[in-house]
């Protein structure tokens, strides 16, 4: 039952927040968020597609996470028949928030939002953005332990970022 409550509040408030994604500014990763936090946060890489998905992916080795896997949606779409611009979906996990979220019965709910997933797509100008879900909000909003730890997992996968966006800009 808790579980069922607490994914329809997550749903509410997914769709309350919608409309604060997606601005043309550079975000800037939050340090503490607040209520009218975007639900997802997005940068624009200096670089091509390629460049960005190298850096992002050396990035988050060096700070110690692993990739999992990457989706090339776009390619994905385009075999059923489907054209879309650039979209790369990775899959990005660092054990040890893994271990404290998956551990224990009391944080295990928020399975479904490991790993995390950082997107990279290309609008139809040819700008690269990197996309993902806003996780030192989300991880507000949810509270307790599993809050705890994916605030801390946000705050890593932003300096991840930002390492990506600094290396791409030198």
């Amino acid at each position: 039952m808790v579980v069922k409550t607490l994914t329809a509040a997550l749903l509410v408030f997914a769709s309350l927040h919608l409309t604060g994604c997606g601005s043309d500014e550079t975000s800037t990763p939050p340090s503490v968020s607040t209520d009218n936090a975007p639900l997802f946060l997005e940068d624009t890489s200096p670089k091509n597609l390629t460049a960005t998905s190298a850096a992002f992916q050396e990035a988050a080795i060096a700070s110690g996470w692993s990739i999992l896997g990457m989706d090339n949606v776009s390619d994905i779409l385009a075999e059923r028949g489907y054209s879309v611009a650039p979209v790369l979906v990775f899959q990005a996990c660092s054990g040890k928030y893994s271990f404290k979220l998956l551990g224990s019965d009391a944080t295990r709910f928020v399975a479904s939002m490991i790993p995390c997933r950082v997107a990279l797509y290309q609008k139809s100008t040819g700008e690269v953005i990197i996309s993902r879900m806003n996780a030192i909000s989300m991880g507000e909003k949810i509270g307790g332990e599993a809050g705890s730890v994916m605030k801390q997992s946000g705050q890593d996968m932003e300096t991840i970022i930002q390492n990506t966006l600094s290396k791409l800009k030198s």
